[in-house]
């Protein structure tokens, strides 16, 4: 290994193997980790069957404990460990330097984007900058924080953007669009988490280097198995027929086929089927949904989806409709792509960006390109005022990027999310409210595997 150019090229497409392996999982992933925290204001619980289980309920809660699966982080170590061994053994290796710009790009990359998904979720955290090899007390840091953390990814994100200037490899490896809404995203996290007006300049720099922002015409088509990988796709990652085939969080979406009569189960004009149904949109969201519906929103029956008389259970069946498989042969099949920046992403942190500058039409300009393919209508946005606009990113922000993970986290940025899911607790008579006594409430507790394997790993103070 490390002695030739094909060696370094290899390990660095094993980078996003080990990404992927880590979004596969199938409750430490970007559902659970972000988007299920946004609560019962969002999730229910699946129609007409039993709880979700225990772990599935303490992420939706946020009634978590150190025993439960969502809290492991160790998937998105071993990414970082392969981004470390490629940063240290391909400077090695006689490269062109093309070769060598999109190895050492790529590796910072994704080394940034791991822990920008750590520092969000868990707050201090180990920083580790080279690969774990042999053994001793190298092997077992302590957590860092998470200012550390943030100063990495920063660093990692400065660096990926001198190596990376092109979208020439495509969305499936780092490219210089989806560095940049990367940078645009850490950037305006950290301007939420007070990092002062810097942060704004770094947002606008980076959403001003974007190379593309195209929309295609219908939202449907973003997702549709036979359009992977189309122009609104800044960066996912691939998954092809019979690779991860439990289908990670999206078949927690999926309804169970002895639910649904068999001439309808996955039939075009029927239900998509798999194992079970875990995860159904609250009754508050899906009538949020069918509003926006009403006044023409396309996007409606992409993200929700409901069918009468296709049960001998049940009267009506629904279930989240945008990140189903394949079922054009009848048979699930998990293939389609982890979605994790697409262009739309584009204009909603422009607006966000406008926001904070206090620059409200031009917000809603910006809202308003989403806001034009969802009804048809120019100019859907008018009120100008600083609530008004508010309410616009977080409404556009749920009708358009519902199920892909990132809802959350943008809601905690706007300062919405205790709208939708306080400081989160269930007292005795089963009742949820609001527990200020509590820090970091936000964050997910350490996982027990993490501190039974390295007791320099404290707990994330507030949990247990």
């Amino acid at each position: 290994m490390w002695t030739s150019e094909s060696d370094a090229l290899t390990a660095t497409t094993g980078i996003y193997y080990r990404l992927r392996q880590a979004f596969a999982q199938s409750k430490a992933n970007p559902f659970f980790w972000g988007e299920l925290r946004v609560g019962p204001a969002m999730w229910g619980k699946g129609t007409g069957r039993s709880l979700c289980d225990n772990d599935m309920l303490d992420v939706m809660l946020n009634t978590l404990s150190a025993s439960d699966a969502s809290t492991d982080w160790s998937y998105l170590y071993t990414t970082i460990d392969q981004c470390n061994q490629v940063l240290k053994y391909a400077p090695g290796i006689g490269m062109s330097e093309d070769n060598m710009n999109y190895c050492l790009g790529n590796a910072r990359f994704i080394r940034a984007y791991c822990y920008f998904w750590i520092a969000r979720v868990w707050g201090d955290a180990p920083v580790i900058t080279t690969p774990t090899e042999g053994t001793g007390e190298a092997i077992y840091p302590s957590r860092h924080p998470v200012a550390e953390v943030y100063a990495r990814i920063e660093d990692d994100l400065n660096a990926a953007a001198g190596y990376i200037r092109t979208n020439a490899k495509g969305c499936y490896y780092a490219t210089a669009d989806n560095v940049n809404l990367l940078r645009a995203d850490f950037a305006l996290w950290m301007y939420a988490a007070g990092g002062g007006d810097g942060y704004l300049t770094m947002a606008e720099t980076a959403l001003g280097a974007v190379q593309s922002a195209g929309l295609l015409d219908r939202f449907a088509d973003v997702f549709s198995i036979s359009n992977k990988k189309n122009k609104e796709i800044a960066f996912a990652l691939h998954l092809e027929n019979g690779e991860y085939t439990s289908g990670s969080y999206f078949s927690y979406f999926i309804w169970g086929s002895t639910q649904i009569k068999a001439e309808y189960r996955n039939a075009p004009d029927g239900v998509p089927v798999s194992s079970n149904q875990w995860f159904l949109y609250s009754d508050d969201f899906i009538g949020f949904l069918k509003q926006s519906k009403e006044l023409g929103d396309q996007r409606t029956d992409v993200t929700y989806m409901e069918r009468t008389g296709v049960s001998d259970m049940y009267e009506v069946i629904q279930w989240p409709n945008k990140l189903i498989g394949n079922i054009s042969t009848g048979t699930m099949v998990w293939e389609q792509d982890f979605i994790l920046y697409r262009y739309a992403q584009y204009y909603t942190m422009l607006a966000e960006l406008r926001y904070h500058r206090k620059d409200y039409s031009g917000a809603l300009t910006a809202l308003n390109t989403l806001a034009q393919r969802a009804y048809g209508k120019a100019n859907f946005y008018t009120d100008s005022s600083a609530a008004a606009v508010r309410q616009a990113l977080v409404d556009e922000n749920l009708k358009e990027f519902a199920e892909e993970g990132n809802v959350y986290f943008t809601l905690i940025r706007l300062g919405a999310i205790h709208d939708y899911n306080p400081y989160r607790y269930v007292d005795g008579l089963g009742q949820c409210g609001i527990d200020t006594s509590r820090p970091n409430q936000l964050l997910m507790p350490v996982s027990k595997k993490a501190m039974n394997k390295n007791n320099k790993i404290t707990q994330t103070q507030g949990w247990s």
